[in-house]
Parts: C-alpha cells; sequence; structure tokens
C-alpha cells in the first residue's frame, strides 16, 4: 500500500497536480470567538450579520511552527455560493475585543466571492494592490456548490498549497472506537502553492460577508505519520510509508 507522508510533502506542489491521503480523520476547528453567527449540530456556521467585517468566527492559537496541525478544508455545500475569506491569523485578541470579524485580519486564505471565483488572500499583497485587482491576479479558479477545498502547511513551514478535494474521491469509510470516522481514500487537486514568511502560532479564521451565508464543517488537517523520515517525491506525490496509526 502507499501512503502519503504529510510531513514531508513536496513545498511547491505543481497547480493541478493530484495528491492522495490514505485514513483521514474528520478533526472538527472548535471555534473559541465568534461574532453574529449560529454553529449548528453539524458543525455548519451561518451568518447573521450584513456586511464584511460583522460575522465571523476563531479558533484557539493552536498552529504552531513544530505542531502537528498543519492546515483545514472547509465545505461548502450550499447551494448558494457565499462570499467568504478563511484563512490564518496573528490576531491576539477575541472577535468582541477586536470589535469586527474582518479579512483585514487575515494574514494568509482563501477568498471566495459572490461570483464563485476563488483566490488566495495575502495582507502583504493586499496592501500592495486594490483587492479588485489581487483578486484577478491570484484567481484559482471558480467554486461549485458542494465543493470542499482546503489550506496546508509546507512541511518547512514557509508557505501553503491550496487544494480542492475531488469530488466522490472518499471511499471505504468506517468508525473508530472512538466514533471519528475514517475515509479510506482522499484525492486533492493542487490548485497553488505560495512560499511565504510566517509567524506563529496561528489562528484559524473564518469570515462571512453576507447575511445567511453557511460554510462548515471546517476541519483540522494533522500530519498523519509524525515521525516518519522524508523521502524524495514519487510523480503524483505518492510516498511509500508504512501505514498510519490506527489504519
Amino acid at each position: 500500500r502507499r501512503y502519503i507522508c504529510l510531513c514531508a510533502q513536496p513545498a511547491a506542489a505543481a497547480s493541478g497536480d493530484t495528491q492522495r491521503m490514505d485514513s483521514v480523520k474528520e478533526d472538527f476547528v472548535a471555534w473559541k470567538s465568534t461574532m453574529a453567527v449560529g454553529v449548528a449540530p453539524t458543525r455548519v456556521v451561518t451568518a447573521k450579520g450584513k456586511g464584511w467585517g460583522r460575522s465571523g468566527a476563531l479558533s484557539d492559537p493552536l498552529v504552531t511552527r513544530q505542531g502537528a496541525l498543519e492546515g483545514f478544508t472547509v465545505s461548502l455545500r450550499n447551494e448558494k455560493v457565499p462570499s467568504l475569506f478563511i484563512g490564518f491569523t496573528t490576531l491576539k485578541s477575541t472577535l468582541l475585543a477586536a470589535g469586527r470579524a474582518h479579512q483585514d485580519d487575515l494574514d494568509f486564505g482563501i477568498r471566495v466571492s459572490s461570483d464563485g471565483v476563488i483566490s488566495y488572500h495575502s495582507k502583504r499583497l493586499a496592501q500592495q494592490y486594490y483587492h479588485a485587482t489581487l483578486t484577478e491576479a491570484e484567481s484559482l479558479g471558480e467554486l461549485e456548490a458542494g465543493d470542499t477545498l482546503g489550506m496546508r502547511l509546507h512541511a518547512d513551514r514557509a508557505g501553503f498549497t491550496i487544494f480542492r478535494l475531488e469530488r466522490g474521491a472518499a471511499t471505504g469509510s468506517s468508525q473508530r472506537a472512538d466514533g471519528t470516522r475514517v475515509s479510506g481514500v482522499r484525492r486533492e487537486v493542487v490548485l497553488k502553492s505560495f512560499r511565504e514568511v510566517l509567524a506563529f502560532p496561528m489562528r484559524l479564521m473564518l469570515v462571512l460577508g453576507n447575511s445567511g451565508a453557511q460554510a462548515g464543517p471546517v476541519c483540522w488537517l494533522r500530519s498523519a505519520v509524525a515521525a516518519a523520515p522524508a523521502q524524495p517525491a514519487r510523480p503524483g506525490g505518492l510516498l511509500d510509508l508504512p501505514p498510519p496509526p490506527g489504519a
């Protein structure tokens, strides 16, 4: 059997590459600070505020340079494409203390516009260009209702890869003793990789732009084989590794 070593991913996968991960464990993000949103038992987040800066959610600062957390996935399952930002921030306060849930506080993230255009958001780039120009320059594709997007730190913690999960790619689901569901196979299509200078720790932040917009569940990505030695990547990013614990 062949497995991806999540802690030894190639730092700059080419756009359109397909990667495979085995034994994908759903690890829901716990939102520790929220503003004008509702969080359903299904972990779907719904905006109640109107306009940017009024609806969002923030996690604890759990993403560190040496930690196991390496990114997230967000499911966008409703029929109407939401307008949102989701990504990483070094914001130290809660949303209520900050007085807003705004994309200007995001350091790096994914932007989905109301017309379904997916783009990369960087505070550094946003300070240099008008948002419309930046979105056009960094367009990564178009979202369809039901898509799942993801963002993963590179192994050297010096950048990100943004990807889309292939539809119908997860097979062989099973239930573990702890109640978590494990999918046997998942395929990711790389949209683009970026090199960035990062500061840690980071929080995950979701910003919703219009009332009724929905996103989720949002799940953490963890290193599946934390102690595995790095190996040269084969074509397609597949590595021969021992099965992850519990597989």
